[in-house]
């Protein structure tokens, strides 16, 4: 059994208390469409923008689609703990994975990809699929996104892992597809087990996973500087 240090407690913490934040109205939104932009100009280098486009419920193709819980908080955690920067849909009544909706989150999404950014875009699965992570890399991944998904395999090699199913992020509706084939930048999408992210139920296995991948994500943050 693996041991949770002092500070992977704390960010266990920190992970369940960014969480209530999302979760206060069962998920729902309060107001109108809105974007928590957790960009960072304070530090000297950036590689990624974390992005969580499904933190609350939402709306596809006029049916309710029910929130990828913890994933704003992680995207939070993620920005905070590796130094890059993040971004989250607040939006209710649109799916910003869909071109045409999210107006100002793809605007953000290209400005970082102006940047020269890596988009990882963060998403749940549910543990029906008998995985702990998807990885897809699009229909033009570059050799920066191969590099990455070296490094998270690699690193995250107690976990399993799929690269592209069955989530590829061909779909032209995805972030990873639109920021390949229409913006020419790097992005990569990441499915996430409802098992590592349910913070009542499993906050043991979560508690590792977070220090686990902001680890792995490190590792490849500062071999790129």
């Amino acid at each position: 059994m693996i041991l949770a240090s002092i500070s992977d407690r704390k960010l266990l913490k920190e992970w369940i208390t960014l969480e209530k934040q999302f979760s206060n109205n069962n998920y729902n939104s309060v107001g109108h469409f809105n974007t928590f932009d957790l960009s960072r100009t304070n530090v000297s280098f950036q590689e990624i923008l974390f992005c969580a486009p499904h933190a609350l419920n939402h709306f596809r193709n006029n049916k309710i689609k029910i929130a990828d819980v913890s994933t704003g908080s992680l995207c939070q955690i993620l920005t905070e703990n590796t130094g890059q920067s993040g971004l989250i849909s607040t939006c209710p009544d649109e799916d910003v994975t869909f071109m045409g909706f999210g107006r100002e989150y793809i605007s953000r999404i290209k400005n970082a990809v102006d940047n020269e950014l890596m988009i990882v875009d963060l998403h749940g699965m549910s543990d029906k699929y008998d995985l702990d992570i998807c990885i897809g890399t699009g229909p033009n991944p570059s050799p920066r996104v191969d590099r990455l998904v070296e490094y998270l395999v690699n690193d995250l090699v107690e976990y399993r892992i799929s690269i592209n199913e069955p989530f590829s992020a061909l779909g032209s509706h995805t972030i990873t597809n639109f920021v390949q084939t229409k913006l020419g930048g790097d992005a990569i999408q990441i499915e996430i087990a409802s098992g590592l992210r349910d913070l009542k139920c499993n906050p043991d296995k979560c508690e590792v996973f977070l220090s686990s991948i902001i680890k792995a994500f490190n590792s490849y943050i500062e071999l790129s500087e």
